[in-house]
């Protein structure tokens, strides 16, 4: 097994052939071929103006000659302010066409002073050395003053300022000629459980992952409609660059469009005729649950031209991917159209995943072997020989590596393979896999001395195909087994009433304490209760805390520390939704109750006098 896993390996990295050496090429390319598939973003209720490839690329060259004529040399790094409009995807090429290296910054257009945004950008404006920051008109003031204020070297410049030029005439040549090897993008990771790093990558890194994900998930001359946010590998690489790689239709939404009304990511798709769409797991439980909620209102819809919605995440819930599809399936969408992937920035974005409109592999593992490193299948639990506390944990396949891309587990602070069925952490090396890495404090770093990358992320092989069991940060032990927050969370939640929205288990290790104990948050929206069985019991808080603490005393033989119940919107999460396990275990730790958000929970014992547990609990 350890050989064909290795064989295996070493054909999905093999070279890849890339029609386009950058991403500059291939837009060039298209514009000289006439392509006319359409360009734009949404804005509000209305749709922005929507340009084919050649007027796209007269103006990414109009905004590189403009940047020149300020004093943009190639090599400069550049910071945009990535607000998600037509503007924003012409400063993002045209950035790259001038020879720059592209810095994303957050989407916020006035960074408030002293606030976690402004400290965000002013951490990636340094670390980032960037010589210019490009920003939309509104907030060049407030980025400038940002930078003085810090003392950073940068120019504020105004994004219009490069926009406002001809697009008529012959399609003009690339005003610098870009070599592969150089630097074209320095992408921030999410700092779900770390300080954020840059990532810098290449024209030749970023031809390759586009080229591998194109071709896996058979992507050329689609039609994409995207709203996660264009400062987030997923959203700038994976949906954006990877797009205009493949001369398909690009409509994107700004992410707090989608934040007001998941349904407008829907109707877009239906509107647009999409192939092509990508989101987190928490997009697809929102935009899921509304399509419920009002189904009747939205039988006009068709979605019988989606061929992939690519959902993102370490770990996937194989209940949400079926909700999801079945949902939808009376407004057209096909079977097997959710397809997991797995990928993160170190790598540009892809690493793994399925081909299109196949079954999605659910296997189920003994959690005990689990606990102990191992991906071992379930016993059945029917069969005579299954003992009482034999726990299944169900994990997602994420497929096989992409095209150019080695995939390798290993033991923590190892470098040595390990066998199928093993679980260690994913190390990543190949065409996508950067050198290089900025680390705080201003650090250069080699990436990977022996050609791999660590992710940080925990998981193993089974028959060919990569299953992400959690973050090696987020894990922990008890009673000598592993756990992934992930695998507390899928039990938690299926207890949990539709008023909860989100389950979030943080481990936390105080000093004083010899083990880890666990803190759970419940993201609480008693407005959805109404209409589900049993509602009359789900406004009770302290009743759904206390029916969490039992399933999982009972599945796990764990006690629970604590359990908050929190509104949608104030656990903190990163760009893509992950949430910052680790700020909130550092919070709780420094200042218990106080330095997290939410309302505490006292156990159902301790919080009134009782002879028994409430009967009700069993409705929930």
């Amino acid at each position: 097994m350890q050989h064909s896993r290795r064989t295996e390996a070493d054909r999905a990295a093999e070279p890849t052939t890339v029609p386009h050496r950058t991403w500059v090429d291939a837009v060039y390319a298209h514009a000289r071929n006439g392509v006319t598939a359409e360009l734009g973003a949404t804005s509000g209720v209305d749709t922005v103006e929507e340009i084919d490839y050649p007027t796209f690329w007269r103006r990414v060259v109009g905004f590189a000659t403009g940047l020149q004529q300020r004093g943009v040399r190639p090599g400069d790094h550049i910071a945009l302010v990535m607000r998600t409009s037509l503007e924003t995807m012409i400063a993002t090429v045209g950035v790259q066409a001038a020879g720059g290296v592209l810095v994303p910054l957050r989407a916020i257009a006035r960074p408030r002073p002293g606030s976690y945004h402004a400290h965000r950008a002013r951490d990636t404006l340094a670390l980032g050395e960037a010589r210019w920051c490009l920003a939309p008109a509104e907030g060049v003031d407030a980025y400038a003053d940002l930078i003085r204020t810090a003392g950073l070297p940068s120019v504020a410049l105004s994004t219009c300022e490069f926009t406002q030029t001809s697009a008529n005439g012959p399609v003009p040549p690339p005003p610098v000629a870009l070599d592969p090897g150089q630097a074209a993008l320095l992408q921030f990771s999410s700092g779900s459980t770390s300080t954020p790093k840059g990532i810098l990558l290449t024209h030749r890194n970023l031809a390759a992952n586009a080229t591998a994900l194109n071709r896996r998930v058979r992507y050329r001359r689609g039609r994409g409609v995207f709203w996660l946010p264009l400062s987030h590998d997923m959203g700038l690489i994976g949906c954006l660059a990877s797009s205009l790689f493949s001369g398909s239709s690009v409509r994107a939404m700004p992410p707090e469009t989608f934040a007001r009304d998941p349904l407008r990511w829907i109707t877009e798709l239906s509107a647009f005729r999409a192939t092509h769409t990508a989101g987190p797991p928490f997009g697809y439980e929102l935009a899921g649950r509304r399509v419920k909620e009002r189904l009747t209102l939205l039988s006009t819809l068709d979605l019988s031209a989606l061929q992939v919605a690519l959902i993102g995440a370490e770990r996937i819930s194989a209940a949400l991917c079926a909700e999801f599809e079945q949902g939808l399936a009376p407004l057209g969408l096909r079977p097997h159209v959710l397809l997991p992937a797995y990928g993160l920035a170190e790598n540009c974005v892809a690493v793994a995943t399925r081909t299109p409109l196949t079954p999605t592999t659910v296997r189920s593992f003994d959690r005990r072997a689990l606990g102990k490193g191992r991906l071992v299948a379930a016993p059945d639990r029917h069969s005579a020989s299954t003992s009482a506390d034999a726990a299944v944990q169900p994990l997602v396949g994420h497929g096989a590596a992409v095209s150019g891309t080695r995939v390798r587990i290993t033991a923590t602070g190892g470098r040595d393979a390990l066998p199928d069925g093993r679980v260690g952490e994913i190390h990543v090396g190949g065409a996508s896999a950067t050198a290089r890495m900025v680390t705080q404090g201003g650090r250069w770093e080699e990436a990977h001395p022996d050609g791999f990358v660590p992710t940080g992320d925990l998981g193993a092989f089974v028959q060919g195909e990569l299953f992400v069991v959690g973050r090696l940060k987020e894990s922990f032990k008890h009673a000598g087994l592993l756990y992934a927050p992930g695998d507390l969370e899928t039990v938690a939640t299926a207890v949990c009433p539709p008023s909860v929205t989100a389950v979030v288990v943080v481990p936390v290790a105080p000093e004083d304490e010899p083990a880890e104990s666990i803190v759970v948050f419940l993201e609480y929206s008693p407005s959805r209760t109404a209409a589900a069985e049993g509602a009359e019991h789900a406004g009770d808080e302290s009743c759904i805390a206390d029916t969490l603490r039992l399933a999982l005393l009972k599945e796990f033989h764990m006690p629970v520390r604590d359990v908050f119940v929190v509104a949608r919107g104030l656990l903190p999460r990163t760009a893509s939704g992950k949430v910052q396990r680790t700020r909130l275990a550092a919070a709780y730790l420094a200042s218990g109750a106080a330095g997290v958000p939410g309302r505490r929970q006292m156990p159902y014992s301790l919080e009134r006098p009782s002879t028994g547990m409430p009967t009700h609990h069993s409705s929930l």
